[in-house]
């Protein structure tokens, strides 16, 4: 991609100079402002090179801490003239938080890896690997660079359209979200942005501005996104083929088309990344850590400032857990965060030597090599406690730039520093523990706890130096010598880690209770080590339904989302939710001779499935699976041709037939089975299953869901995890076929170009029309997409399950309006949107369509 940038640029890329350059700069060694200003006066055609090997993270510390006293010398006249900084290397590791900000860690490295083509496709290369960078070692002690992708800091290519599927419709999509999909862990990219500073004191980040993709990894499915997009003409065709040095001509990212078989995308991925020599591109298990070691192993080292307690402060040497009876006798001797910076800053705690108790929550953590810990502590927590609100962007930009929102931000942060306190576990102030049991409060204690901490509040030299220049900014570092836990992160990988911590009997029992908000009974239960791993991953999902809340929220609500609750809110009382807790199986006909459990157990022959204990099929697909046969069941059974006819089923979007074959093999005879999916791949695996299990009564079609044949009398249409409007689509096939429906949705914004079937007459005879999702629930456009962003909310699924229960309350309401009988006015439907345990999944809502010809 073609990159204009503003300002003076460097490029933090591989220089011979760069130590000249840089003043005999180490790591770890802070600059003088006078140093670092020889050094960033240089014209645009000087390199300054981040190298790896530590000084990247001081390097972009010290040009914010310049920038911020040209401000202050010019009154911030040149607060416009920011550099634009270029950085190459592996993304190492990737957040997203929704679809507008990703979080990434950059490993610099010198170059990008090259191929040699003569000999890449040697079969003696391929066994070997052809790998010009072994990941495994060179990179293991590489500190990777904090950036971040932020819609509103992006200057990428203008939005472009895109056809989706053939289906007259087409979407939109930014440059923004074509990088958003493709940067993954393992690319190697080029980044240009703009120095920033990050929620962590004396730490700096870097603000994407764009991003070339310069190296594939080796996934075939991010690989096959990338393909995709060069397909849709909103990535551009030469940046992929440069990614992709085994090849040499655009045409071969286009699939085949020679065959009787098309060529999908993610086939001509997967013979693609198959061309290269073993090892040459990068998996993205190498730099996140295939397991808990090796992660621990990637952990950033310790910073110099906290790799050695004090000297005055003595070692614990007894346990390193705060008692709980000691917690309720001194009540009186614990202080706030806010108590304890008062007595701080107004010199009441000048003896170093003394202990205090403080409590809290924990903000932000970071975790370093040689179970090292610092935690952000604070008296209220917010997820939102960094952001900026979208008015005080406007209010910064009068320009419309975005430049100034980073000076907004920077200021901010400031003001929140000074009401943290920085609390850090080290094993020489610990105590005596082991490094397990110190790894073990690292992991817990985490962003969204509540801790209570004993220990010292210090003033550092570096402190001393600021508050003798009339810098009040620097953080309190407040050394941990006892920890106890008092309520735990509502994170489900905080609480599972909990959970088995005290299943395996390494964590204290009533500790684990009072963080979980649990009773004591359950938690000794849990402590005899009887439960299952895919009971403790179900008991996950509940506690971290009860621990969220309004200080949780991953999101902001705006008026409009409340709003739209209010004004739907009917629709919640007509159709209020029935609770399915158990998968308790009715057979009051006697005709259900097959047991679904049976058969997802089955040997004989082939098995079904095959998954070590606590899996996710375990824990998630099967009991899901299993729900929903009980719920097709039903409507099976209502529907008056019952036993006199094969009923015909159609599965919306049904994928590799997971729920579908289980349907042909559980009621054989009693019905046929169609699979509708977009996916060709997908189809044919599923086909393949079929033809292991001996199913003759299903068919695979590979089409688009919104052209199934409304001639084509269908009695029952099911979808499992529907995305989006395919939900919609789904009840729309059954509103216009009059059949029953079984319809569990996934997510709520996604598929937004497909189109609904409803009925209409034409000229007394039954036909359809095609129509939005919005025009199927008779709902405003701009209120249903305000319910629909409340029903995505993360970090709080109490309020988004009431949006989620919003929104399958109109569809089922749109079903009553609209349902027509092919058998007479005798026959109706009753609907009901049901949900099944959270423990299975989140997306627990269900809509059900029983036949009603009383």
């Amino acid at each position: 991609m073609v990159l204009a940038s503003t300002g003076r640029v460097y490029r933090l890329l591989s220089s011979a100079t760069i130590l000249l350059s840089w003043l005999s700069f180490q790591p770890n060694q802070h600059l003088s402002a006078n140093a670092f200003s020889t050094t960033i006066s240089v014209d645009t055609s000087s390199i300054v090179r981040l190298r790896p090997d530590g000084s990247a993270n001081d390097i972009l510390y010290n040009l914010l801490q310049q920038q911020e006293q040209q401000q202050t010398d010019n009154n911030e006249e040149q607060s416009s003239q920011s550099p634009t900084l270029v950085l190459e290397g592996f993304i190492s590791k990737r957040r997203a938080i929704g679809k507008h900000l990703i979080f990434l860690d950059v490993m610099p490295v010198d170059k990008v890896p090259t191929l040699d083509i003569s000999s890449a496709n040697s079969k003696n290369n391929k066994k070997k690997g052809a790998a010009t960078l072994d990941g495994d070692d060179s990179l293991s002690e590489i500190v990777p660079v904090q950036a971040i992708m932020r819609r509103d800091f992006w200057n990428g290519i203008q939005n472009q359209t895109t056809d989706n599927n053939n289906n007259n419709s087409s979407t939109t999509m930014s440059s923004f979200d074509v990088y958003h999909k493709i940067i993954q862990p393992g690319t190697y990219c080029r980044i240009q942005g703009q120095v920033g500073p990050s929620r962590n004191q004396k730490e700096a980040i870097l603000f994407c501005h764009s991003i070339t993709y310069t190296l594939a990894n080796n996934n075939p499915q991010h690989l096959r996104n990338a393909l995709k997009f060069v397909q849709d003409g909103v990535l551009d065709a030469t940046e992929v083929l440069n990614a992709l040095p085994i090849l040499s001509q655009v045409e071969e990212l286009t699939p085949s088309l020679s065959t009787n078989d098309n060529q999908t995308y993610g086939e001509l991925a997967m013979e693609i990344l198959d061309r290269f020599p073993r090892k040459f591109l990068m998996n993205p298990s190498q730099l996140m850590g295939s397991s808990d070691s090796a992660k621990v192993q990637l952990l950033p080292p310790v910073p110099v400032e906290f790799r050695t307690p004090p000297s005055q402060i003595a070692a614990s040497g007894g346990s390193s857990i705060v008692d709980q009876q000691q917690d309720d006798d001194d009540d009186d001797d614990m202080i706030t965060i806010t108590q304890a910076l008062l007595d701080r800053n107004n010199e009441q705690v000048t003896d170093q030597k003394k202990a205090i108790t403080i409590t809290g929550w924990i903000q932000n953590r970071r975790r370093y090599q040689d179970s090292v810990s610092v935690l952000e502590v604070v008296d209220e927590f917010s997820s939102l406690a960094s952001s900026t609100s979208s008015s005080d962007t406007e209010e910064s930009n009068d320009d419309g730039s975005g430049k100034n929102e980073l000076d907004m931000r920077n200021s901010k942060l400031k003001d929140l520093w000074k009401q943290r306190i920085y609390a850090v576990l080290h094993p020489s102030a610990l105590g005596t523990r082991s490094e397990e049991e110190l790894n073990i409060y690292g992991n817990i204690l985490s962003s969204g706890a509540r801790v209570t901490m004993q220990g010292f509040m210090m003033m550092s030299s570096d402190e001393t130096s600021r508050e003798s220049n009339g810098d009040d900014s620097s953080a309190a570092t407040f050394w941990v010598t006892k920890c106890r836990l008092l309520r735990s992160s509502w994170r489900p990988g905080d609480i599972r880690q909990l959970l088995d911590l005290v299943h395996d009997g390494k964590f204290d029992v009533e500790e684990a209770a009072g963080a979980l908000e649990i009773p004591y009974s359950q938690v000794e239960d849990l402590a005899e080590g009887t439960t299952s791993a895919a009971e403790r991953q179900w008991l996950t999902a509940e506690v971290t339904q009860s621990l969220q809340g309004e200080n949780s929220r991953v999101g902001k609500i705006s008026d409009a989302m409340m709003q739209s609750l209010a004004t739907f809110g009917s629709a919640r009382d007509e159709y209020p939710i029935q609770d399915v807790t158990s998968l308790e199986r009715s057979d009051d006909d006697g005709s259900q001779s097959t047991d679904t459990a049976s058969i997802l157990e089955s040997n004989e022959g082939n098995p079904r499935r095959t998954s070590l204990e606590g899996s996710r099929w375990q824990y998630k697909k099967r009991p899901q699976l299993e729900f929903m046969v009980d719920q097709i069941a039903e409507v099976l059974r209502s529907h008056p041709d019952y036993g006199k006819r094969k009923l015909n089923v159609v599965d919306i979007g049904g994928g590799k037939g997971l729920l579908s074959n289980l349907l042909a093999e559980t009621f054989g005879d009693d019905v046929v089975v169609q699979v509708i999916e977009i996916s060709r791949a997908a189809t044919v695996n599923g086909m393949m299953r079929a033809k292991r299990r001996g199913l003759e009564n299903i068919r695979f079609d590979a089409m688009d869901a919104t052209k199934v044949d409304v001639q084509s009398n269908k009695d029952v249409v099911v979808a499992l995890h529907a995305c989006g409007v395919l939900s919609d689509v789904a009840l729309g096939h059954a509103v216009s076929q009059g059949a029953g429906f079984v319809i569990c949705p996934c997510c709520f914004r996604s598929n937004p170009h497909l189109r609904v079937s409803i009925p209409k007459e034409d000229n007394g005879n039954l036909d359809v029309e095609l129509v939005t999702a919005e025009e199927f629930l008779d709902v405003d456009p701009d209120q249903y997409t305000s319910l629909k962003q409340l029903a995505e909310l993360q970090g709080d699924i109490k309020l988004a399950s009431k949006a989620m229960h919003t929104v399958n309350a109109l569809r089922a309401s749109a079903v009553d309006r609209l349902w027509q009988s092919k058998k007479g006015s005798q026959e109706r439907i009753n609907t009901s949107v049901k949900t099944f345990p959270i423990g299975f999944s989140t997306r627990n809502f269900c809509l059900v369509g029983k036949y009603d010809v009383s």
